[in-house]
């Protein structure tokens, strides 16, 4: 792939800050500041303007906090400015140099892409296997303290490759070395960077050990193949791979029956397939009954709202004839 060049100034029009300013805006939840950063809008623009043009842009510090879900995260934020910059390199010299590179297989974080598709793709490859194999294995994937522990220089040889700019890869590497270690979670341009830093690991499982069904979202992943040793095989060849990344697998991970219930982006994805199957049953008993006069017209569709409202969050999927 040819290198990208003459992004930095793409970055600097004044009609795409304005648009980023207004964007970060959106997003701010406390009203008081939505009014200040819409009175305050004009300096905000001249002064990113001023610094961009100038090549005079120095990362601004990072506020630490930490949130609970499923697991403890920190999470990092920073200055409306840096925000504004961060918006700006992740549109104009990340997503054009890097998202033409991504394999389909890598599902996280950008456009009809995330958590959903990463669940849809894995119920297919669970069908798909079911009826071309019958029995068949799943190697579940999971990096041990994957954006704490991306190394910043194969991530600069990487982003090297894809671009020429000299300006903005300056830019891109004052970014990646204002952490500490890692990528901090929060900011654009750590998604978008995290979400490249494995795509050489996606045509390796894809081209080098030919495993046609396998999805990928940042560093939890699946691989389905009808033969156990044969997943044992690339499970060593995966961990020889991440090593050079300076990357290892945590303790999650592992080979399972198709049989075998397990998490992946939080789901019970057997308990998921299940469902399904059982969905699509009672889809098909229904429609039957219809055309034996048993059941109205009115009921069918109704059968069919709700089976199609318990797919609208993308862990079940119908097919409707």
């Amino acid at each position: 792939m040819k290198r990208k060049n003459n992004l930095y100034e793409n970055m600097c029009n004044i009609q795409n800050i304005k648009y980023a300013y207004q964007k970060i805006s959106q997003n701010i939840m406390s009203k008081r500041k939505k009014e200040l950063l819409r009175d305050y809008q004009s300096i905000y623009i001249a002064r990113t303007y001023k610094t961009l043009s100038e090549r005079n842009y120095q990362v601004g510090k990072y506020n630490r906090f930490i949130i609970h879900d499923t697991k403890t995260r920190e999470i990092y934020s920073q200055g409306i400015e840096d925000k504004i910059v961060n918006h700006l390199v992740t549109k104009y010299i990340l997503y054009p140099s890097l998202l033409p590179c991504l394999s389909d297989a890598n599902v996280a974080s950008r456009k009809r892409m995330g958590t959903n598709k990463g669940i849809a793709l894995a119920n297919m490859y669970r069908r798909k296997c079911k009826i071309k194999y019958k029995n068949f294995y799943i190697l579940k994937c999971d990096i041990t303290k994957f954006f704490a522990s991306i190394n910043h220089d194969i991530l600069k040889q990487k982003i090297s490759r894809r671009i020429k700019d000299k300006d903005a890869l300056k830019i891109v590497f004052d970014i990646i070395d204002s952490n500490a270690e890692g990528l901090h979670i929060g900011t654009m341009t750590s998604q978008m960077l995290a979400l490249f830093y494995l795509n050489d690991l996606d045509h390796f499982i894809k081209e080098q050990l030919k495993v046609k069904y396998y999805v990928r979202y940042q560093d939890d992943f699946l691989l389905f193949h009808p033969s156990k040793d044969y997943l044992k095989h690339c499970l060593e060849e995966i961990k020889k791979f991440l090593a050079k990344e300076k990357l290892t697998l945590n303790s999650k991970t592992r080979i399972y029956n198709h049989k075998n219930n397990f998490i992946f982006l939080g789901r019970n994805t057997a308990g998921i397939y299940a469902k399904h199957q059982r969905i699509k049953k009672k889809t098909k008993l229904k429609y039957h009954r219809y055309q034996c006069g048993n059941v109205s017209l009115y009921g069918l569709c109704s059968t069919l709202v709700f089976y199609k409202a318990l797919c609208k969050n993308g862990t079940l999927i119908l097919r409707h004839h």
